[in-house]
């Protein structure tokens, strides 16, 4: 099959990228015949949404406001969505919800974290909420009242 511009061989079993063979071996005594019953379409999607999710290798606990619950398919990654879903609590008294996002690695999830904006809240890596505590000090310094220190806060009337 070719995706993206890409060629595949599709096994019952795998997936493999032609241009990854380093040798093919033509067998004049081995035949081959097409299962009738099978979805070439399906069969793609399913591998690929298996693939993706086998990328989701870490775990985030967030709490999210009402906003944050709306805001969390278009920030999660799309193969992430059921299991984070499934993972909410009821919310708490504020309206917030708990869940438990899969994510391909910490890297990633600081950079979707910072997308729900204050509508979220890191509960747990410990090392994720402190590289976003510092995101949201330095986002304070930056829109903040204007300051003293040259470089910090915004700049003063008048200043370029």
């Amino acid at each position: 099959m070719l995706k993206a511009g890409v060629w595949y061989l599709a096994t019952r079993s795998a997936i493999y990228r032609v241009d990854r063979f380093s040798a093919v071996a033509v067998h004049a005594d081995r035949r081959f015949d097409r299962d009738r019953d099978f979805d070439l379409a399906a069969f793609w999607a399913a591998r690929a949404a298996e693939f993706t999710r086998s990328l989701l290798t870490a775990r985030v606990t967030v709490r999210l406001s009402p906003d944050g619950m709306r805001l969390l398919r278009h920030v999660a990654d799309p193969a992430a969505l059921d299991e984070a879903l499934a993972s909410a609590g009821e919310p708490d008294e504020q309206g917030w919800t708990t869940l438990v996002l899969p994510v391909e690695s910490p890297e990633v999830a600081y950079g979707q974290c910072l997308r729900f904006g204050p509508e979220a809240e890191v509960l747990d890596p410990p090392a994720l909420r402190a590289l976003l505590a510092d995101a949201a000090a330095r986002l304070s310094r930056l829109y903040g009242p204007p300051s003293a220190e040259p470089g910090r806060g915004r700049p003063s009337p008048g200043h370029p």
